[in-house]
């Protein structure tokens, strides 16, 4: 457990190193090589708990004097071990300053030489000529051929100059390149650009990338193959396998194959790897820490067979090893297969505890040699998908041996001890269970990550895992074998062996594509945060560990509370994990599905509607008269942790619109308000506006031919007023602002308490008043809703926000008339109106007395 402290404690000093770069509390003048001194003081540490001064005093006076070599014991951590977590700490702090993500850079430094990322298309930004060779695997992608280039010399206006540096860049497919190909380029050198939600920049500063060239022409040199002869070697080999897939396997599914097999994903289409992140598959896709596993599961099983459960060990780790050499050697590649290997070897073993320092080891000594590797997404997927396979399978396996007995595990899962010997049968039936259980176990510990970075939440992940799960293996080893018989000569032979995989894949896409179109799949997750991901990891280790927690909390209180602590805490425990989970999963339940939701609440005689778009963006157009009713009505339909509202929209400033969502800043946190010009001047809004003012609240004014984009092809498109409004002794009512929210197919007009005056104008302008929900106008008076207008509308369902028994008398006779024989839906009536769509498809539901059709 030591090396697990130290190790969080370099991760902690990384971070810290980190922050003190960004702030610049440290600058380049900084010695880089200072880390090596804490790590290198690091085993003295031990030391400490020899001196005499650490040593605490027993409160009682011990029976044997220490002259007789009697030690008193220890209470909490020892002086080493704290010592060696501050060295630790220091170490990483002063090991991301010597590399951080943004160096310092100098003449000799190719980035030094950069345009700024916004001059990346500008025909007159000056170019350079640089000379190296391809330091990658070119990846083929469509019309695009994608190359990394190791930079020896650039030739600026200033004159050639020596640097070193990575570049890089795309070009056509027409010439093809290989490693270690001498090129010369021209064209320009730009920094990598930073969008609004991913730093491209970032992403490829990890790599050790930080420089593109744009406009780029590319010429080969003669001379000598450049790089290393083994990755020559390497990427020779996984060329012959790429072009071997592409001939004996058909697309998309060859795409996949090299994916899957080789670590070669640029082929694969782009609606295709979306349906595979919608269902939470993209992990088989790649080769990350639970692939190499199920690789790691074959190698050991067929080692078994071989040369016996004993002696299995070592052809299996070289096996691994061979694996990550054939698919290119790639540091992701060799990362997954060191992580791999320590959970063959634990399972082996059968020391999982022992492999959870090794992996805090190994997730150590990656940091170590690049810092930046902590920020990395696939190093902290790997790493957790095998801290996952680590802990939870022998749970889970216990788990499926309860509800099907009999059940045994593949050699991962398998917590049984077997002889040497081991049958075909039990091993094909080991490695469908391995496959379950393996891919169950690491996407426990790798959801919370996909949903933090991605903002998504597959509901059918589980369903799409368990069907592929079992026709994995089948993929990865005859792949394998195919792949490797038919570079070596044997063609026919390879396309009978890859049909196995090729049928694997028509399953694994069939299965995907079905669950990808299953409605409300996948959730768009807004707001989970930095915290929230913490917190879910708190408690899927607290649920894991929970036994040795609760003796050691028990331990605690027995010293002063025993009797006490025996009554309450199981319980308490209990109940705490409970609320937790609770908490959680109705935290995970309230978060956006991807559709369109309109809520008309029930907020008495008034206007209130709540829209929140697919992505959870959230919208309320006005409020009502009480903030009670309001506030009630918003803690119903906004998730229980929200306390956020994007934008507040008033039609107009009557007292049953406005009154309540003058409170609204005071209770959520509000980006931004809208209200019409001809409001901004009427007294009746000045308390509107002086609430937003000093809520610091951004106010926009709308008028007729605005439009707000909310995105997800969510708008919201300004029917009236015009900008100087009408005038009359109605012009309050009748300069509403009239709002057409549009998704799709499906769209909502939202009349305020504008009239038959104002829909006159419209109808007489041409104005697009077609709509699928129509928030009849004035809370159905007399004074709206005309023939004319409703004919122009044609709204498939009509609601009315009118309070039971209120003292105008609303909904009018007359109204209810002219929507005789169209759906309508009243508040009075039938509580809050619900109506969500997909941009197609339209659905409802009413709190009470849902209306029959």
């Amino acid at each position: 457990m030591a090396l697990i402290f130290l190790t969080l404690a370099y991760f902690i000093g990384l971070i810290l190193g980190q922050a003190l770069w960004g702030a610049n509390w440290v600058g380049c003048a900084f010695p880089a090589w200072l880390w090596i001194l804490p790590l290198a003081t690091l085993p003295f540490a031990p030391l400490l708990n020899q001196w005499q001064i650490f040593r605490p005093h027993p409160a009682v006076p011990m029976r044997w004097p220490l002259s007789a070599g009697f030690e008193p014991p220890q209470s909490g951590p020892s002086p080493a071990l704290i010592f060696a977590c501050g060295l630790c700490l220091l170490a990483g702090t002063l090991r991301y300053i010597s590399h951080p993500l943004t160096p310092c850079w100098t003449l000799e430094d190719l980035a030094y030489y950069n345009l700024p990322a916004d001059r990346a298309f500008d025909r007159e930004a000056p170019q350079v000529t640089l000379t190296g060779y391809v330091s990658s695997y070119p990846l083929i992608s469509d019309t695009k051929q994608r190359l990394h280039v190791v930079i020896e010399t650039i030739t600026p206006d200033e004159g050639k100059q020596h640097v070193h540096g990575v570049l890089r860049f795309s070009t056509g497919i027409r010439e093809r390149y290989r490693y270690g190909q001498p090129v010369r380029l021209r064209g320009r050198l730009v920094d990598p650009p930073v969008f609004e939600d991913f730093s491209y920049r970032d992403y490829l500063s990890r790599k050790g990338v930080h420089s593109l060239l744009y406009n780029a022409k590319i010429d080969q040199l003669p001379g000598e193959m450049q790089g290393d002869w083994l990755t020559q070697r390497l990427y020779a080999f996984r060329a012959r396998g790429e072009a071997l897939v592409n001939r004996l396997i058909p697309e998309p599914y060859a795409g996949l194959a090299n994916g899957m097999l080789l670590g070669i994903e640029a082929g694969i289409p782009d609606d295709l790897y979306e349906q595979f992140n919608l269902t939470g598959t993209t992990h088989t896709l790649v080769i990350s820490g639970s692939n190499v596993a199920l690789i790691s599961a074959l190698m050991v099983t067929f080692g078994q067979r071989l040369f016996g459960k004993r002696r299995a060990l070592w052809p299996a780790l070289i096996g691994i090893a061979c694996y990550a050499l054939i698919v290119g050697g790639d540091p992701a590649v060799l990362r997954a297969a060191l992580m791999g290997s320590l959970y063959v070897i634990a399972s082996h073993l059968g020391r999982r505890s022992t492999a959870i320092v090794s992996l805090a080891a190994a997730c150590w000594f990656m940091t170590v040699l690049n810092p930046l590797t902590l920020w990395d997404v696939g190093f902290q997927l790997s790493s957790a998908a095998t801290a996952g396979l680590i802990l939870f399978s022998p749970t889970i396996t216990a788990a499926a041996q309860n509800l099907w007995p009999g059940w045994q595990g593949g050699f991962l899962t398998d917590t049984t001890t077997h002889g040497d010997s081991i049958s075909i049968q039990s091993m094909l039936y080991g490695l469908i269970q391995d496959g379950l259980l393996v891919t169950i176990a690491a996407n426990i510990t790798t959801l919370p990550l996909v949903v933090y970075y991605f903002g998504r939440l597959s509901i059918v992940s589980f369903l799409t895992n368990l069907l592929i799960s079992p026709v994995q293996g089948l993929i990865m080893l005859w792949g394998t074998m195919g792949i490797i018989i038919g570079v070596t000569g044997l063609t026919w032979l390879a396309w009978l062996i890859l049909l196995i995989p090729w049928l694997s894949l028509v399953w694994t896409v069939g299965v995907v594509e079905w669950t990808a179109a299953i409605p409300g799949g996948s959730l768009d997750i807004a707001g989970y945060n930095f915290g929230a991901l913490l917190l879910t990891y708190v408690l899927i280790f607290s649920l894991h560990w929970r036994k040795e927690i609760i003796q050691r909390c028990q331990a605690w209180f027995q010293q002063g509370f025993q009797q006490l602590s025996m009554q309450i805490w199981g319980p308490a425990t209990l109940g705490v994990i409970s609320v937790a989970s609770i908490l959680l999963w109705a935290g995970v339940a309230s978060q956006p599905d991807g559709r369109l939701h309109v809520y008309f609440l029930d907020i008495g005689q008034g206007s209130g509607i709540f829209i929140q778009t697919p992505s959870g963006r959230q919208v309320l157009v006005d409020g009502g008269e009480s903030p009670q009713l309001l506030f009630s009505e918003l803690g119903d339909v906004m998730p229980f942790w929200d306390r956020s509202i994007d934008m507040l929209i008033l039609s107009h400033p009557d007292a049953d619109h406005m009154d309540a969502q003058v409170e609204v800043p005071r209770r959520y946190d509000v980006s931004t308000a809208v209200h019409t010009p001809v409001s901004q001047g009427e007294s009746d809004s000045a308390a509107w506006r002086t609430a937003m003012v000093e809520s610091e609240v951004d106010i926009q004014l709308q008028h007729a031919g605005g439009w707000i984009d909310l995105g997800d092809g969510v708008a919201l498109w300004m029917i009236w007023p015009p900008k100087d409004g009408l005038e009359g002794e109605e012009s309050k009512n009748e300069n509403s602002l009239v709002i057409k929210l549009v998704y799709g197919e499906f769209s909502v007009l939202l009349t305020g308490d504008a009239g038959r005056p104002s829909e006159a104008e419209w109808l007489e302008s041409g104005s697009e008043l077609a709509s699928t929900v129509l928030a009849v106008g004035h809370h159905g008076s007399s004074t709206s809703t005309s023939e004319a207008f409703l004919q122009a509308a044609s709204p498939s369902i009509a609601v009315i926000q009118s309070g039971e028994e209120n003292r105008f008398g609303h909904p009018h006779e007359e109204v209810l008339e002219v929507l005789d024989g169209r759906v309508v839906l009243r508040n009075d009536i039938h509580g809050r109106v619900h109506i969500w769509s997909d941009g197609a498809v339209m659905w409802l539901d009413t709190e009470k007395n849902m209306p029959e059709f």
